[in-house]
């Protein structure tokens, strides 16, 4: 699974847009600052690919990381079938 913040991906085309897919952090914000935000945004990137997978798609492009809701940090991106050039 491609995940990247780009709109399009190098050496690949999108055939197909699944559509806007988010993905929350669930984490209390106790357990949230026990942990360091990488880890955090890891965690956040699987359920992102999760979804993709569900959808069909092999990549989300466009990501981004709504970070200022401290109580539910956020994260968005497209669903796209990517295809070689």
């Amino acid at each position: 699974m491609i995940t990247s913040t780009l709109s399009t991906y190098p050496g690949k085309r999108v055939v197909r847009d699944l559509g806007i897919i988010f993905a929350y952090d669930d984490a209390y914000r106790a357990v949230r600052l026990a942990y360091n935000m990488e880890k955090y945004l890891n965690w956040a990137l699987d359920s992102l690919a999760q979804k993709a997978e569900k959808l069909g798609a092999n990549a989300v492009l466009g990501i981004c990381f709504d970070l200022r809701d401290s109580m539910k940090p956020m994260l968005m991106g497209t669903a796209v079938i990517l295809e070689d050039i």
